[in-house]
């Protein structure tokens, strides 16, 4: 008797490689199909269908895990979401520790989905929720704070260097300044950002003003929390 179906996706950017595989009541997991599709609505389309093909035993459950790849899995994710499939994703530090467990030591796409897959069928894994939209955009503001925070820390190295040369080129000068101005514009611009989306929502700006009493935590750290812990959810807590 089979006990759950486990399908194991792989996502790049463009393209998702899957691998459907079944427990049965001995812990013995077998698998039941592999295939590529597109990283695309149609291609998710098309996986669904597979999918649905390949889930014989439409009264044992079925679960989807995927790696957290940057933000390439997210419009998968959502899509089977919202048709209502339970979805798991692994933290990528997680799912190389078990593929290395299994013995799985090189990596390509088909063995990662082959993996996650397994891990599926064998653990109970937590289910996903996505964030709202209010976490989504300020997780995009905070990130890209610090991308703009790193580039002019480059930007200043290299006008460190451009002043400290044997010769130096007052036009490269000039040029590497007026960079680190636009940078420090920007940066600007997304603190404003980021203070108008906190304020527009009561609650969230209770919690962020709760966050920032926290000695050594400021403006952009307590938003950064704020964005990559959907407000908290994503924080676990551990009972006596």
């Amino acid at each position: 008797m089979d006990l759950k179906y486990s399908v194991g996706l792989d996502i790049a950017s463009k393209k998702i490689d899957i691998c459907l595989s079944v427990i049965d009541a001995e812990q013995r997991v077998k698998v039941v199909s592999s295939k590529s599709f597109l990283n695309t609505l149609n291609g998710f389309k098309d996986m669904q269908d597979w999918i649905i093909k390949h889930h014989k035993q439409k009264d044992v459950q079925l679960v989807l895990c995927m790696e957290a790849t940057g933000v390439y899995h997210e419009n998968c994710a959502l899509y089977f979401h919202e048709r209502n499939f339970k979805i798991s994703i692994i933290l990528p530090n997680k799912a190389k520790h078990y593929l290395i467990s299994l013995g799985l030591k090189s990596k390509n796409d088909s063995i990662d989905a082959r993996g996650l897959a397994k891990m599926g069928a064998e653990q109970c894994l937590e289910l996903w929720q996505p964030m709202g939209k209010f976490f989504y955009e300020l997780r995009q503001y905070t990130r890209q704070y610090q991308n703009l925070q790193e580039q002019k820390t480059v930007f200043n190295n290299q006008l460190h260097a451009l002043e400290q040369s044997m010769y130096r080129s007052k036009s490269m000068i000039k040029q590497q300044k007026d960079s680190i101005k636009l940078f420090d514009k920007q940066l600007k611009e997304l603190v404003k950002l980021i203070n108008n989306l906190i304020d527009s929502d009561q609650v969230i700006k209770q919690r962020f003003a709760n966050v920032c009493k926290i000695k050594g935590i400021g403006t952009l750290t307590g938003a950064t929390i704020l964005a990559e812990t959907n407000g908290f959810v994503l924080f676990k807590t551990t009972s006596s």
